[in-house]
């Protein structure tokens, strides 16, 4: 046991993770993994998926890292790639030109510059072929991330305890589906929303330099949850139930969601599914590891914390594209 995996999550369940660590999907992998799975150190393991080759060369090579040079889809074959100027609107499906035209300063960037035939599959079977149960799955795949839910529902049913998506709430691409469609499909898969961060404003294409910083909301990242009471669906025996939990923790630690990891603990211990005295070392690890907070709840706080956002909006320079609300707590 390492001494990061002891300060992010109790001992007991720290050990837990030696026998069954973190697996993460990473769909649209260009960058490599995001840095607040670094923290899990060597109990993650990675299943990574970038079908653009420019972006897929430049994956780094870990023994812990599988990377798949092929779109995820809810489908086996093949698929055509558009390869676009700005490497990160690349996607399967065709920009929504009368929406991005009026909306974006430079729409270029979301001009095909080629056409690619790639190998397309799906997340349930790859995990099989891999032999990896998924505990974590990010999509970022311009428009299609409810195919690859499509074709990852054993992974749903059977494994997944956390899932990251991109979202849009306007079709940037034809056809795509957007947030109410999505949050419908994972809310049937027994998965809760449970925040949304990263949201992306952008301002219309000829008025960015009028009103406030806010334009039109186009996407997110919205972030879902394996329900609690679904935990015990997927488990065998108690020390199955241990392992799992044990995952849960450290996903919800991955994004800074302690409170839910003790909670689904407490649930845990209540129904059985873990004991008392493990429950007690929990309890002792949250006490010791519980901060307090830096300040005191001064009164007026809440108005000097709103007439800074406002003085930060005045000084700040005039962007066509706002992100607020980072994803999670960390």
């Amino acid at each position: 046991m390492n001494a990061i995996s002891q300060v992010l999550m109790p001992p007991l369940l720290s050990r837990a993770l030696e026998n069954r660590p973190v697996v993460l999907a990473d769909v649209g992998a260009a960058g490599g993994i995001h840095e607040r799975w670094s923290m899990l150190d060597q109990h993650l393991r990675v299943l990574g998926f970038e079908p653009d080759r420019r972006a897929f060369d430049g994956l780094p090579k870990q023994s812990n890292r599988v990377w798949v040079n092929a779109a995820l889809t809810d489908h086996e074959g093949e698929a055509k790639l558009l390869v676009t100027n700005h490497q990160t609107n690349t996607s399967l499906l065709p920009a929504n030109r009368p929406i991005i035209d009026r909306i974006y300063q430079d729409p270029s960037d979301f001009n095909v510059i080629k056409e690619v035939v790639v190998p397309c599959t799906t997340l349930d079977r790859v995990s099989l072929i891999e032999n990896l149960e998924i505990t974590a799955l990010k999509a970022d795949t311009q428009g299609t991330e409810l195919s690859i839910l499509q074709g990852a529902e054993k992974c749903l049913q059977k494994s997944l305890m956390v899932v990251e998506l991109e979202v849009e709430f306007t079709q940037l691409y034809s056809n795509q589906p957007l947030f109410a469609e999505v949050d419908l499909f994972m809310r049937e898969h027994g998965f809760v929303l449970f925040d949304i961060g990263n949201l992306l404003y952008h301002k219309w294409r000829n008025s960015s330099h009028v009103g406030g910083r806010k334009g039109q909301l186009l996407a997110a990242d919205a972030l879902y949850f394996r329900a609690p009471e679904s935990l015990v669906e997927i488990s065998k025996n108690n020390e199955e139930c241990i392992q799992l939990l044990a995952q849960y923790w450290a996903v919800c630690t991955v994004y800074g969601y302690t409170d839910l990891a003790f909670e689904v603990a407490r649930e845990s211990a209540g129904k059985g599914w873990i004991s008392s005295d493990m429950m007690k070392s929990i309890d002792a690890w949250v006490d010791s590891n519980s901060r307090q907070p830096i300040l005191p709840k001064l009164r007026g706080r809440g108005r000097a914390a709103s007439w800074m956002r406002k003085f930060a909006d005045q000084v700040d320079a005039k962007h066509h594209s706002y992100w607020i609300n980072p994803l999670g707590n960390i």
